[in-house]
Protein backbone atom coordinates (compact mmCIF):
# COMPACT_ATOMS: atom_id res chain seq x y z
CA UNK A 1 0.00 0.00 0.00
CA UNK A 2 1.53 3.50 -0.68
CA UNK A 3 2.20 5.53 2.25
CA UNK A 4 2.36 8.66 1.79
CA UNK A 5 5.24 11.23 3.19
CA UNK A 6 4.23 13.20 6.44
CA UNK A 7 3.40 16.59 4.69
CA UNK A 8 1.13 15.23 2.35
CA UNK A 9 -0.68 13.51 5.01
CA UNK A 10 -0.50 16.28 6.67
CA UNK A 11 -2.05 18.29 3.90
CA UNK A 12 -5.19 16.02 3.40
CA UNK A 13 -5.90 15.88 6.95
CA UNK A 14 -5.93 19.48 7.33
CA UNK A 15 -8.42 20.24 4.27
CA UNK A 16 -10.74 17.67 5.76
CA UNK A 17 -10.47 19.47 8.82
CA UNK A 18 -11.57 22.59 7.26
CA UNK A 19 -14.35 21.22 5.87
CA UNK A 20 -15.30 19.05 8.60
CA UNK A 21 -15.84 22.64 10.56
CA UNK A 22 -17.81 24.15 7.81
CA UNK A 23 -14.82 25.48 5.79
CA UNK A 24 -15.35 26.98 1.80
CA UNK A 25 -12.72 26.24 -0.58
CA UNK A 26 -9.60 25.51 0.78
CA UNK A 27 -5.81 25.80 -0.93
CA UNK A 28 -3.23 23.48 -0.30
CA UNK A 29 0.43 24.69 -0.79
CA UNK A 30 3.47 22.48 -1.71
CA UNK A 31 6.57 23.11 -3.38
CA UNK A 32 7.33 22.37 -6.76
CA UNK A 33 8.47 18.17 -6.35
CA UNK A 34 6.99 17.36 -3.57
CA UNK A 35 4.23 15.67 -4.97
CA UNK A 36 1.55 17.62 -5.57
CA UNK A 37 -0.06 14.93 -8.33
CA UNK A 38 -0.14 12.32 -5.76
CA UNK A 39 -1.49 14.72 -2.99
CA UNK A 40 -4.55 15.12 -5.43
CA UNK A 41 -5.00 11.35 -6.61
CA UNK A 42 -5.05 10.43 -3.11
CA UNK A 43 -7.48 13.00 -2.36
CA UNK A 44 -9.96 11.51 -4.91
CA UNK A 45 -9.41 7.86 -3.72
CA UNK A 46 -10.30 8.51 -0.41
CA UNK A 47 -13.31 10.73 -1.54
CA UNK A 48 -15.00 8.15 -3.70
CA UNK A 49 -14.46 5.75 -0.77
CA UNK A 50 -16.91 7.91 1.75
CA UNK A 51 -18.93 9.44 -1.05
CA UNK A 52 -19.57 6.76 -4.27
CA UNK A 53 -21.30 8.71 -6.20
CA UNK A 54 -19.47 11.98 -5.72
CA UNK A 55 -18.54 13.94 -9.12
CA UNK A 56 -14.97 15.35 -9.18
CA UNK A 57 -13.05 17.56 -11.55
CA UNK A 58 -9.63 18.05 -11.60
CA UNK A 59 -8.72 20.84 -14.03
CA UNK A 60 -5.15 22.45 -14.85
CA UNK A 61 -3.98 24.59 -17.26
CA UNK A 62 -1.65 22.31 -19.40
CA UNK A 63 -2.43 19.00 -21.39
CA UNK A 64 0.96 17.52 -20.32
CA UNK A 65 -0.04 17.91 -16.28
CA UNK A 66 -3.66 16.47 -17.34
CA UNK A 67 -2.18 13.30 -18.57
CA UNK A 68 -0.07 12.88 -15.48
CA UNK A 69 -2.74 13.64 -12.80
CA UNK A 70 -4.83 11.32 -14.57
CA UNK A 71 -1.63 8.48 -15.09
CA UNK A 72 -1.20 9.38 -11.20
CA UNK A 73 -4.85 8.57 -9.75
CA UNK A 74 -5.18 4.57 -12.16
CA UNK A 75 -2.00 3.76 -10.59
CA UNK A 76 -3.65 4.30 -7.11
CA UNK A 77 -7.33 3.01 -8.52
CA UNK A 78 -6.32 0.94 -11.71
CA UNK A 79 -9.87 0.74 -12.48
CA UNK A 80 -11.68 3.78 -11.05
CA UNK A 81 -14.59 5.46 -13.22
CA UNK A 82 -12.01 8.27 -14.53
CA UNK A 83 -11.90 10.12 -17.88
CA UNK A 84 -9.96 12.19 -19.66
CA UNK A 85 -11.16 16.01 -21.35
CA UNK A 86 -8.94 17.56 -23.19
CA UNK A 87 -8.40 18.58 -26.62
CA UNK A 88 -4.84 18.28 -26.81
CA UNK A 89 -4.84 15.19 -25.28
CA UNK A 90 -7.68 14.08 -27.98
CA UNK A 91 -10.06 12.84 -25.20
CA UNK A 92 -13.72 14.28 -24.11
CA UNK A 93 -15.11 11.67 -21.59
CA UNK A 94 -17.53 14.70 -20.94
CA UNK A 95 -19.85 12.06 -18.79
CA UNK A 96 -16.52 10.31 -16.61
CA UNK A 97 -17.67 10.10 -12.73
CA UNK A 98 -13.84 10.93 -11.97
CA UNK A 99 -12.87 13.96 -15.36
CA UNK A 100 -9.24 15.04 -15.49
CA UNK A 101 -9.70 18.28 -17.61
CA UNK A 102 -8.02 20.79 -19.68
CA UNK A 103 -9.29 24.61 -18.30
CA UNK A 104 -8.61 25.69 -22.59
CA UNK A 105 -11.16 22.29 -23.41
CA UNK A 106 -13.88 22.49 -20.35
CA UNK A 107 -13.97 26.22 -19.61
CA UNK A 108 -17.21 26.72 -21.59
CA UNK A 109 -18.91 23.22 -21.81
CA UNK A 110 -20.15 22.84 -18.37
CA UNK A 111 -23.78 22.63 -19.67
CA UNK A 112 -22.05 19.35 -21.10
CA UNK A 113 -20.51 18.22 -18.21
CA UNK A 114 -22.91 18.05 -16.65
CA UNK A 115 -23.41 19.01 -11.64
CA UNK A 116 -20.33 18.87 -10.73
CA UNK A 117 -19.57 18.25 -6.37
CA UNK A 118 -15.83 19.24 -6.41
CA UNK A 119 -13.68 21.03 -8.16
CA UNK A 120 -9.70 20.42 -8.01
CA UNK A 121 -6.99 22.90 -9.29
CA UNK A 122 -3.77 22.03 -9.76
CA UNK A 123 -1.24 24.86 -10.74
CA UNK A 124 -3.66 27.14 -9.48
CA UNK A 125 -1.01 30.00 -9.52
CA UNK A 126 -2.15 30.11 -13.02
CA UNK A 127 -5.59 31.86 -12.12
CA UNK A 128 -5.54 35.44 -13.42
CA UNK A 129 -7.08 37.75 -10.92
CA UNK A 130 -9.43 39.13 -13.54
CA UNK A 131 -12.98 37.02 -13.09
CA UNK A 132 -13.13 37.14 -16.74
CA UNK A 133 -11.07 35.05 -18.05
CA UNK A 134 -12.00 31.36 -18.66
CA UNK A 135 -10.82 30.11 -14.88
CA UNK A 136 -13.40 32.84 -13.47
CA UNK A 137 -16.45 31.88 -16.31
CA UNK A 138 -15.86 28.33 -15.65
CA UNK A 139 -16.49 28.74 -11.96
CA UNK A 140 -19.18 30.63 -12.34
CA UNK A 141 -21.37 28.18 -14.07
CA UNK A 142 -20.40 25.24 -12.00
CA UNK A 143 -21.60 26.72 -9.05
CA UNK A 144 -24.89 28.24 -11.04
CA UNK A 145 -25.46 24.64 -11.80
CA UNK A 146 -24.49 23.75 -8.62
CA UNK A 147 -24.59 25.97 -5.55
CA UNK A 148 -23.36 23.53 -2.87
CA UNK A 149 -19.84 22.68 -4.92
CA UNK A 150 -16.98 22.97 -3.01
CA UNK A 151 -13.65 23.95 -4.88
CA UNK A 152 -9.64 22.91 -3.37
CA UNK A 153 -6.64 24.05 -4.92
CA UNK A 154 -3.04 22.52 -4.96
CA UNK A 155 -0.07 25.26 -5.80
CA UNK A 156 3.47 26.18 -5.23
CA UNK A 157 2.89 29.50 -4.49
CA UNK A 158 -0.46 30.92 -2.78
CA UNK A 159 0.02 34.18 -5.13
CA UNK A 160 -0.74 34.09 -8.86
CA UNK A 161 2.07 34.72 -11.76
CA UNK A 162 0.42 38.64 -12.11
CA UNK A 163 -0.38 40.04 -8.37
CA UNK A 164 -2.32 39.41 -5.48
CA UNK A 165 -2.86 35.84 -2.96
CA UNK A 166 -4.98 33.13 -4.62
CA UNK A 167 -7.80 34.10 -1.87
CA UNK A 168 -7.76 37.60 -2.88
CA UNK A 169 -11.10 38.71 -4.31
CA UNK A 170 -11.03 38.18 -8.45
CA UNK A 171 -11.88 41.67 -10.33
CA UNK A 172 -15.46 41.53 -11.53
CA UNK A 173 -16.82 44.34 -13.50
CA UNK A 174 -19.34 42.53 -15.55
CA UNK A 175 -21.78 41.61 -12.29
CA UNK A 176 -23.44 44.52 -10.05
CA UNK A 177 -25.14 44.17 -7.54
CA UNK A 178 -28.48 45.57 -7.82
CA UNK A 179 -28.87 46.90 -4.50
CA UNK A 180 -25.73 48.40 -3.53
CA UNK A 181 -24.27 48.95 -7.29
CA UNK A 182 -21.34 47.86 -6.39
CA UNK A 183 -19.51 44.79 -8.69
CA UNK A 184 -20.41 41.78 -6.81
CA UNK A 185 -16.81 40.04 -5.72
CA UNK A 186 -16.00 36.77 -6.54
CA UNK A 187 -13.76 34.47 -4.79
CA UNK A 188 -12.25 30.71 -5.67
CA UNK A 189 -10.03 30.65 -2.09
CA UNK A 190 -11.17 31.19 0.60
CA UNK A 191 -8.50 29.68 2.90
CA UNK A 192 -5.08 28.49 2.92
CA UNK A 193 -5.53 25.40 5.08
CA UNK A 194 -1.83 23.57 4.58
CA UNK A 195 1.33 25.16 3.66
CA UNK A 196 5.22 23.92 3.88
CA UNK A 197 7.88 25.88 2.72
CA UNK A 198 10.88 25.04 -0.06
CA UNK A 199 13.40 25.10 2.90
CA UNK A 200 11.86 22.97 5.02
CA UNK A 201 12.03 20.46 2.52
CA UNK A 202 15.11 20.79 1.22
CA UNK A 203 16.73 20.69 4.88
CA UNK A 204 14.60 17.54 5.76
CA UNK A 205 15.99 16.04 2.03
CA UNK A 206 12.86 15.94 0.41
CA UNK A 207 14.03 18.06 -2.57
CA UNK A 208 17.11 18.99 -3.94
CA UNK A 209 19.02 22.35 -2.79
CA UNK A 210 19.44 25.19 -5.17
CA UNK A 211 22.54 27.20 -5.92
CA UNK A 212 23.64 30.39 -7.25
CA UNK A 213 27.13 31.76 -8.51
CA UNK A 214 27.22 35.14 -9.28
CA UNK A 215 27.59 36.32 -13.00
CA UNK A 216 29.39 38.83 -14.90
CA UNK A 217 27.14 39.33 -18.23
CA UNK A 218 24.05 41.29 -16.65
CA UNK A 219 20.45 42.49 -18.40
CA UNK A 220 20.64 46.31 -18.67
CA UNK A 221 17.31 46.99 -17.25
CA UNK A 222 18.02 50.97 -17.87
CA UNK A 223 15.33 51.99 -20.05
CA UNK A 224 13.45 49.28 -19.78
CA UNK A 225 9.72 50.29 -18.78
CA UNK A 226 6.87 48.30 -16.89
CA UNK A 227 3.11 47.57 -17.78
CA UNK A 228 0.65 45.79 -16.27
CA UNK A 229 3.52 45.02 -13.39
CA UNK A 230 5.85 43.45 -15.69
CA UNK A 231 8.85 44.23 -17.91
CA UNK A 232 7.50 45.25 -21.57
CA UNK A 233 8.02 42.25 -23.33
CA UNK A 234 9.86 43.79 -26.49
CA UNK A 235 12.21 46.02 -24.49
CA UNK A 236 13.35 43.32 -22.09
CA UNK A 237 13.79 41.18 -24.90
CA UNK A 238 16.02 43.61 -26.65
CA UNK A 239 18.40 44.20 -23.70
CA UNK A 240 18.69 40.49 -23.07
CA UNK A 241 19.51 40.02 -26.62
CA UNK A 242 23.03 42.23 -26.36
CA UNK A 243 24.09 39.34 -23.51
CA UNK A 244 23.22 36.08 -24.64
CA UNK A 245 26.80 35.65 -26.30
CA UNK A 246 28.50 36.24 -23.17
CA UNK A 247 25.86 34.90 -21.02
CA UNK A 248 25.84 32.01 -22.77
CA UNK A 249 29.82 31.85 -22.70
CA UNK A 250 29.69 31.78 -18.87
CA UNK A 251 27.21 29.35 -18.30
CA UNK A 252 29.42 26.62 -20.23
CA UNK A 253 32.14 27.44 -17.72
CA UNK A 254 29.67 27.39 -14.78
CA UNK A 255 27.93 24.13 -15.85
CA UNK A 256 31.24 21.83 -16.83
CA UNK A 257 30.14 18.71 -15.63
CA UNK A 258 26.87 19.09 -15.28
CA UNK A 259 23.96 16.29 -16.09
CA UNK A 260 21.66 18.63 -17.76
CA UNK A 261 20.23 22.44 -17.84
CA UNK A 262 17.12 24.22 -18.65
CA UNK A 263 17.46 28.06 -20.10
CA UNK A 264 14.69 30.67 -19.86
CA UNK A 265 14.42 33.23 -22.12
CA UNK A 266 11.47 36.19 -22.60
CA UNK A 267 11.06 36.12 -26.65
CA UNK A 268 11.27 33.38 -29.34
CA UNK A 269 14.35 34.97 -30.64
CA UNK A 270 16.40 35.14 -27.95
CA UNK A 271 15.18 31.55 -26.95
CA UNK A 272 16.65 30.33 -30.26
CA UNK A 273 19.47 32.69 -29.80
CA UNK A 274 20.65 31.07 -26.89
CA UNK A 275 20.31 27.33 -28.00
CA UNK A 276 22.19 28.10 -31.31
CA UNK A 277 25.03 30.13 -29.11
CA UNK A 278 25.24 26.40 -27.13
CA UNK A 279 25.71 24.59 -30.16
CA UNK A 280 28.68 26.48 -30.88
CA UNK A 281 30.22 26.00 -27.73
CA UNK A 282 29.88 22.02 -28.51
CA UNK A 283 26.66 20.98 -26.31
CA UNK A 284 23.30 19.67 -27.96
CA UNK A 285 20.51 22.21 -27.16
CA UNK A 286 16.70 21.93 -28.25
CA UNK A 287 14.56 24.93 -28.83
CA UNK A 288 11.04 24.72 -27.68
CA UNK A 289 8.83 27.71 -28.32
CA UNK A 290 4.88 27.94 -29.20
CA UNK A 291 5.98 27.54 -32.76
CA UNK A 292 7.19 24.35 -32.31
CA UNK A 293 4.72 22.97 -29.69
CA UNK A 294 3.75 19.78 -31.43
CA UNK A 295 6.99 18.65 -31.21
CA UNK A 296 7.26 18.64 -27.41
CA UNK A 297 6.77 15.01 -26.45
CA UNK A 298 9.90 14.12 -29.20
CA UNK A 299 11.96 16.95 -27.39
CA UNK A 300 11.34 16.05 -23.73
CA UNK A 301 11.73 12.26 -24.59
CA UNK A 302 15.38 13.18 -26.39
CA UNK A 303 15.55 15.19 -22.64
CA UNK A 304 14.68 12.13 -20.94
CA UNK A 305 17.07 9.82 -22.89
CA UNK A 306 20.29 12.36 -22.77
CA UNK A 307 20.71 12.99 -26.40
CA UNK A 308 20.23 16.47 -26.47
CA UNK A 309 21.98 18.52 -22.97
CA UNK A 310 19.83 21.19 -22.73
CA UNK A 311 16.19 22.59 -23.89
CA UNK A 312 15.84 26.47 -24.48
CA UNK A 313 12.61 27.44 -24.53
CA UNK A 314 10.07 30.73 -23.62
CA UNK A 315 7.24 30.22 -21.30
CA UNK A 316 7.08 26.17 -22.55
CA UNK A 317 8.60 24.78 -19.37
CA UNK A 318 7.73 27.11 -16.74
CA UNK A 319 5.08 24.60 -14.97
CA UNK A 320 4.04 21.65 -15.33
CA UNK A 321 7.46 19.67 -16.56
CA UNK A 322 9.19 16.79 -14.65
CA UNK A 323 12.98 16.69 -15.14
CA UNK A 324 14.26 15.56 -11.77
CA UNK A 325 17.70 15.48 -13.32
CA UNK A 326 18.17 18.58 -14.68
CA UNK A 327 20.90 20.45 -12.10
CA UNK A 328 21.77 23.81 -13.99
CA UNK A 329 19.14 26.55 -14.78
CA UNK A 330 20.30 29.99 -16.44
CA UNK A 331 17.57 32.78 -16.54
CA UNK A 332 18.30 35.31 -19.44
CA UNK A 333 15.59 37.10 -18.55
CA UNK A 334 14.68 39.36 -16.26
CA UNK A 335 11.13 38.98 -14.34
CA UNK A 336 8.53 41.20 -11.74
CA UNK A 337 6.61 37.90 -11.24
CA UNK A 338 7.61 35.94 -7.85
CA UNK A 339 5.04 33.25 -8.76
CA UNK A 340 7.15 32.78 -12.57
CA UNK A 341 10.44 32.96 -10.63
CA UNK A 342 9.50 30.50 -8.03
CA UNK A 343 8.11 28.09 -10.96
CA UNK A 344 11.21 28.20 -13.20
CA UNK A 345 13.60 27.78 -9.56
CA UNK A 346 11.24 24.80 -9.25
CA UNK A 347 12.53 23.41 -12.41
CA UNK A 348 15.47 22.31 -10.32
CA UNK A 349 14.23 20.76 -6.98
CA UNK A 350 13.57 17.66 -7.39
CA UNK A 351 15.65 14.83 -6.07
CA UNK A 352 17.57 12.68 -8.43
CA UNK A 353 20.34 10.08 -8.02
CA UNK A 354 23.47 11.65 -8.22
CA UNK A 355 22.39 14.89 -7.69
CA UNK A 356 23.75 16.87 -5.18
CA UNK A 357 22.62 20.61 -6.18
CA UNK A 358 21.42 22.53 -8.78
CA UNK A 359 22.95 25.76 -10.31
CA UNK A 360 21.63 29.04 -10.55
CA UNK A 361 22.85 31.56 -13.25
CA UNK A 362 21.19 34.51 -12.73
CA UNK A 363 21.92 36.85 -16.12
CA UNK A 364 18.66 39.34 -15.47
CA UNK A 365 19.01 40.19 -11.65
CA UNK A 366 16.14 38.39 -10.70
CA UNK A 367 17.46 37.50 -7.11
CA UNK A 368 18.48 41.00 -6.92
CA UNK A 369 15.09 42.25 -7.10
CA UNK A 370 12.93 38.81 -5.63
CA UNK A 371 15.20 37.86 -2.83
CA UNK A 372 15.79 34.40 -1.89
CA UNK A 373 12.50 32.50 -3.37
CA UNK A 374 11.75 30.67 0.07
CA UNK A 375 11.58 34.76 1.28
CA UNK A 376 9.02 35.77 -1.45
CA UNK A 377 5.95 37.15 -0.58
CA UNK A 378 3.48 39.20 -2.90
CA UNK A 379 2.34 42.66 -2.89
CA UNK A 380 -1.46 43.08 -2.51
CA UNK A 381 -3.11 44.73 -5.89
CA UNK A 382 -3.01 48.36 -6.29
CA UNK A 383 -0.40 48.44 -3.50
CA UNK A 384 3.45 49.36 -4.04
CA UNK A 385 6.33 46.96 -3.45
CA UNK A 386 6.38 47.68 0.02
CA UNK A 387 9.59 49.33 0.13
CA UNK A 388 10.85 52.46 -1.48
CA UNK A 389 13.54 51.55 -4.01
CA UNK A 390 16.90 51.70 -3.73
CA UNK A 391 20.29 52.86 -5.84
CA UNK A 392 23.62 52.96 -5.34
CA UNK A 393 26.33 55.70 -4.22
CA UNK A 394 28.28 55.53 -7.16
CA UNK A 395 32.16 54.65 -6.91
CA UNK A 396 32.72 55.23 -10.57
CA UNK A 397 31.61 58.99 -11.29
CA UNK A 398 32.48 62.18 -9.81
CA UNK A 399 29.53 63.94 -8.69
CA UNK A 400 29.13 68.20 -9.32
CA UNK A 401 31.72 69.01 -6.54
CA UNK A 402 34.46 66.31 -7.91
CA UNK A 403 33.96 63.21 -5.10
CA UNK A 404 33.60 59.38 -5.75
CA UNK A 405 30.76 57.98 -3.89
CA UNK A 406 31.25 55.21 -1.60
CA UNK A 407 29.03 52.19 -2.96
CA UNK A 408 25.99 52.91 0.10
CA UNK A 409 22.73 51.44 -1.04
CA UNK A 410 20.49 54.15 -0.65
CA UNK A 411 16.48 55.62 -1.36
CA UNK A 412 16.46 56.46 -4.90
CA UNK A 413 14.66 59.87 -3.61
CA UNK A 414 17.84 61.25 -1.54
CA UNK A 415 19.46 63.24 -3.83
CA UNK A 416 22.77 63.44 -1.37
CA UNK A 417 24.33 60.51 0.52
CA UNK A 418 24.32 60.34 4.18
CA UNK A 419 27.29 58.75 4.23
CA UNK A 420 30.14 60.56 1.69
CA UNK A 421 28.00 63.51 0.87
CA UNK A 422 27.86 62.64 -2.55
CA UNK A 423 25.33 64.80 -4.83
CA UNK A 424 23.61 63.31 -7.21
CA UNK A 425 22.20 64.62 -10.58
CA UNK A 426 18.50 65.71 -11.02
CA UNK A 427 17.77 63.04 -13.33
CA UNK A 428 19.62 60.11 -11.61
CA UNK A 429 17.21 56.90 -11.32
CA UNK A 430 19.95 54.31 -10.99
CA UNK A 431 18.08 51.73 -8.94
CA UNK A 432 19.30 48.67 -7.12
CA UNK A 433 17.95 45.76 -9.73
CA UNK A 434 20.51 47.78 -11.90
CA UNK A 435 23.44 46.72 -9.80
CA UNK A 436 25.09 43.31 -10.11
CA UNK A 437 25.21 41.35 -7.02
CA UNK A 438 25.69 38.16 -5.74
CA UNK A 439 22.20 37.55 -4.14
CA UNK A 440 21.24 33.64 -2.32
CA UNK A 441 18.88 31.91 -4.27
CA UNK A 442 17.42 30.54 -0.54
CA UNK A 443 17.38 32.24 2.78
CA UNK A 444 18.18 28.85 4.39
CA UNK A 445 21.60 27.30 2.94
CA UNK A 446 24.75 26.30 4.41
CA UNK A 447 28.03 28.53 4.97
CA UNK A 448 29.73 28.64 1.85
CA UNK A 449 33.51 30.17 1.17
CA UNK A 450 34.57 33.63 -0.13
CA UNK A 451 37.74 34.73 -1.25
CA UNK A 452 38.91 38.11 0.40
CA UNK A 453 40.84 40.43 -2.12
CA UNK A 454 40.53 43.41 0.11
CA UNK A 455 39.56 45.12 3.08
CA UNK A 456 38.08 47.29 5.53
CA UNK A 457 37.53 49.84 8.35
CA UNK A 458 35.67 52.60 8.65
CA UNK A 459 33.98 54.11 11.89
CA UNK A 460 30.35 53.85 11.73
CA UNK A 461 27.95 56.17 14.20
CA UNK A 462 25.58 55.06 16.01
CA UNK A 463 22.37 56.31 16.26
CA UNK A 464 20.87 58.02 18.92
CA UNK A 465 22.64 57.09 22.09
CA UNK A 466 23.71 53.88 20.94
CA UNK A 467 27.69 53.88 20.56
CA UNK A 468 29.51 53.78 17.22
CA UNK A 469 30.97 50.70 15.82
CA UNK A 470 33.69 49.11 13.20
CA UNK A 471 32.47 48.23 9.55
CA UNK A 472 34.50 46.36 8.34
CA UNK A 473 33.84 45.56 4.26
CA UNK A 474 35.34 42.52 2.53
CA UNK A 475 35.63 43.10 -1.21
CA UNK A 476 35.13 39.85 -2.80
CA UNK A 477 36.36 40.41 -6.07
CA UNK A 478 33.95 43.42 -6.70
CA UNK A 479 31.31 42.41 -4.45
CA UNK A 480 31.59 44.07 -1.21
CA UNK A 481 30.20 42.55 2.02
CA UNK A 482 30.03 43.62 5.09
CA UNK A 483 30.43 43.05 9.12
CA UNK A 484 30.09 45.32 12.13
CA UNK A 485 32.33 45.10 15.05
CA UNK A 486 31.56 46.75 18.42
CA UNK A 487 34.30 47.45 20.92
CA UNK A 488 32.38 50.03 22.76
CA UNK A 489 29.28 47.86 23.18
CA UNK A 490 29.11 45.19 25.94
CA UNK A 491 28.35 41.75 26.06
CA UNK A 492 28.11 39.41 23.38
CA UNK A 493 28.48 42.26 21.13
CA UNK A 494 31.82 43.70 22.93
CA UNK A 495 33.02 39.82 23.21
CA UNK A 496 32.22 39.10 19.52
CA UNK A 497 34.78 42.58 18.69
CA UNK A 498 37.63 41.35 21.26
CA UNK A 499 37.82 37.68 19.65
CA UNK A 500 37.79 38.94 15.84
CA UNK A 501 40.68 41.13 17.41
CA UNK A 502 42.40 38.21 18.63
CA UNK A 503 42.42 35.90 16.03
CA UNK A 504 43.93 38.38 13.90
CA UNK A 505 47.06 38.90 15.88
CA UNK A 506 45.80 42.54 17.90
CA UNK A 507 48.00 42.88 20.78
CA UNK A 508 46.12 43.38 24.30
CA UNK A 509 44.62 45.28 25.65
CA UNK A 510 41.35 45.04 23.15
CA UNK A 511 40.57 48.59 21.98
CA UNK A 512 37.75 50.14 24.00
CA UNK A 513 36.36 52.00 20.91
CA UNK A 514 35.95 52.43 17.32
CA UNK A 515 38.79 55.11 17.04
CA UNK A 516 41.29 52.93 19.11
CA UNK A 517 40.58 50.11 16.77
CA UNK A 518 41.22 52.44 13.65
CA UNK A 519 44.23 53.75 15.27
CA UNK A 520 45.79 50.07 16.06
CA UNK A 521 44.62 48.23 13.08
CA UNK A 522 48.18 47.56 12.10
CA UNK A 523 48.51 45.18 14.33
CA UNK A 524 46.06 42.94 12.42
CA UNK A 525 46.54 40.47 10.16
CA UNK A 526 44.55 40.45 6.91
CA UNK A 527 41.30 38.26 5.81
CA UNK A 528 42.12 35.58 3.43
CA UNK A 529 38.63 34.04 3.30
CA UNK A 530 35.63 34.50 4.98
CA UNK A 531 32.32 32.03 5.23
CA UNK A 532 29.18 33.54 4.39
CA UNK A 533 25.65 32.41 5.12
CA UNK A 534 22.40 33.66 3.58
CA UNK A 535 19.87 35.60 5.72
CA UNK A 536 17.20 37.02 4.01
CA UNK A 537 18.52 38.74 0.50
CA UNK A 538 21.52 39.40 2.15
CA UNK A 539 24.92 37.03 3.42
CA UNK A 540 26.21 37.17 6.85
CA UNK A 541 29.78 36.47 7.99
CA UNK A 542 30.05 33.74 10.49
CA UNK A 543 33.72 32.77 10.37
CA UNK A 544 36.96 33.79 8.86
CA UNK A 545 40.81 32.69 7.87
CA UNK A 546 42.84 34.78 8.82
CA UNK A 547 46.26 35.52 6.39
CA UNK A 548 49.03 37.80 6.64
CA UNK A 549 49.85 40.82 8.22
CA UNK A 550 48.56 43.80 6.32
CA UNK A 551 49.45 47.29 6.24
CA UNK A 552 47.15 49.66 7.65
CA UNK A 553 43.83 50.81 5.33
CA UNK A 554 42.00 53.32 7.24
CA UNK A 555 42.36 55.37 3.63
CA UNK A 556 40.02 52.95 1.26
CA UNK A 557 36.50 54.33 0.06
CA UNK A 558 34.16 52.30 2.21
CA UNK A 559 32.86 49.29 0.39
CA UNK A 560 29.77 49.31 -2.27
CA UNK A 561 26.96 47.16 -1.38
CA UNK A 562 25.70 48.19 1.96
CA UNK A 563 23.97 44.59 1.81
CA UNK A 564 23.93 43.62 5.79
CA UNK A 565 20.23 43.10 6.77
CA UNK A 566 18.64 46.51 7.84
CA UNK A 567 17.70 45.62 10.92
CA UNK A 568 21.64 46.04 11.77
CA UNK A 569 21.14 49.87 10.78
CA UNK A 570 18.61 50.35 13.21
CA UNK A 571 20.21 51.33 16.50
CA UNK A 572 17.50 52.12 18.57
CA UNK A 573 17.21 47.98 19.74
CA UNK A 574 19.14 47.42 22.69
CA UNK A 575 21.43 45.12 21.32
CA UNK A 576 22.52 44.37 18.34
CA UNK A 577 21.14 40.88 16.95
CA UNK A 578 24.07 38.98 15.28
Amino acid sequence: MLELRYYQRDALDALYEYWGKDGGNGLIVLPTGAGKALVIAKLIEELLADYRDMRILNVTHSAPLVGQNYKEFLGLLPFAPAGIYSAGLGRRDAHAQVLFCGIQSVWNKVDQIGDVDLVIVDEAHAISRNANTQYGKFFRDVRARNPDSRTCGTTATDYRMDSGRLTDDLDDDGIIDPVTQAPVKFKLFDDVVYEIGIGELIEQGYLTRLTSQKTSSKIDLKGVGTRGGEYIPGQISAAAEQIIESAVAEDMVLSEGRRAGLFFSTSKENATHVAEAIRRHGRTCAVLTSDNSHETDKIFRAFHAGEIWAISSVSMITTGTNFPFVDFISLILSTKSPGKLVQILGRGTRNCPGKIDCLIADHGKNLAYHGPIDQIRPREPGKGLGEQPKKQCPQEHLDVNGNYGCGEMIAISIMTCHCCGYVFPPSEEVKITAQAADVPVLSVAPPEPRTVTDRSFRFHEGKGDKPPSVKVTYMIGMTAINEWLCPQHTGFAKSKADRYWLAHGGQRPFPKTPIEWLERQDELAGTAEIMVKPRDRYWDVVSHVVGERMAANDNHEEGANDNRPAYLEDWERDEIPF
